[in-house]
């Protein structure tokens, strides 16, 4: 497969895969392409999805840069941005924090891609090892930024953590015990997955999501089968960290074990499946309005790594 080996590339296989991802449908209790989720409707993350590029593309050069010995890892500027993607995205759309978890994700995805440019080889394993790298060496400025971003985002489901909370945490503590971003995603990996992506070099993402849409994508050379059954596997793997939040882990667990069901039983390929597939979407979405929506994150996440890899469709 042909790599990602440009910054333009490697911006466009951001704004892809968020497109994708939020298309695919249905994904059980997200917006898609049929289905908005209260005011916050299918065409705000279009447009989320679209601004990010140029900001994507910025963080791969830089990226590139540290292998020129341009620019060392420590001043990658991860944490601005961050903050820049999410007032873009407020910018533009005026559906409230559309894509913070896709952000999250997809900078350090887009950065250590750009690593990756001029590399002999590139490699899955390789980007992996340049992720874990370039948050390692993250700076307490970075966490500053980082906390103004989600300020500013307002997601739902936050909670508080005892130690270091977005909402309380003062800049001068930050600096003082020079928190980066590594050391701030690590007190929040047991109650978020894409947290616990930040500490294990994106475990969920790289050795879950992205080879089974890639797989899933070969077999049936249908993509949006891809996307949500992409979506159902991780869904069913790892309860839904903003359900847990919310509701508790044993509804979690329960909303898990569904899509699992769902996806063994046959997912989009079965008629009978398809159609309980379509009464769990409603149902989540309309009667208990939940949405699992770490789980399209990690999923937006595993197919913008596909494309790095060169994958087309």
């Amino acid at each position: 497969m042909n790599w990602a080996n440009s910054e333009d590339i490697i911006a466009n296989c951001g704004t892809i895969a968020a497109l994708l991802e939020v298309s695919g449908y249905p994904k059980p209790g997200n917006v898609h392409r049929t289905a908005n989720f209260g005011e916050t409707r299918y065409e705000h993350f279009l447009v989320s999805g679209a601004i990010l590029s140029p900001i994507l593309r910025d963080i791969a050069y830089r990226g590139n840069c540290t292998q020129q010995n341009q620019l060392d890892l420590s001043d990658l500027n991860l944490g601005a941005s961050i903050l820049q993607s999410v007032k873009t995205t407020l910018n533009w759309q005026k559906g409230g924090n559309t894509n913070l978890g896709i952000i999250l994700l997809f900078i350090p995805l887009a950065c250590a891609a750009g690593t990756l440019i001029t590399h002999s080889s590139p490699s899955i394993a390789i980007l992996r090892s340049k992720i874990g790298l370039i948050i390692e060496n993250s700076v307490s400025e970075d966490t500053i930024n980082l906390f103004e971003a989600i300020q500013l985002a307002n997601p739902g489901g936050l909670g508080q953590v005892e130690k270091f909370d977005v909402t309380t945490t003062s800049t001068e503590s930050l600096i003082k015990e020079n928190i980066n971003l590594y050391d701030i995603f690590e007190l929040s990996a047991d109650r978020d997955n894409i947290a616990k992506e930040w500490i294990t070099e994106f475990q969920i993402t790289i050795e879950v999501g992205y080879p089974y849409f890639k797989k899933t994508f070969l077999e049936t050379q249908d993509i949006n089968l891809a996307i949500v059954h992409t979506y159902l596997k991780i869904l069913g793997d790892y309860p839904d960290t903003l359900i847990c939040r919310k509701y508790g882990t044993p509804f979690a667990e329960c909303i898990s074990n569904e899509a699992k069901d769902i996806l063994e039983q046959g997912g989009l390929l079965s008629k009978d499946t398809k159609t309980k597939l379509w009464n769990f979407d409603q149902r989540l979405r309309i009667k208990d309005k939940i949405n699992p929506g770490t789980s399209a994150d990690l999923t937006a996440a595993s197919i913008m790594v596909a494309l790095l890899e060169g994958m087309r469709f």
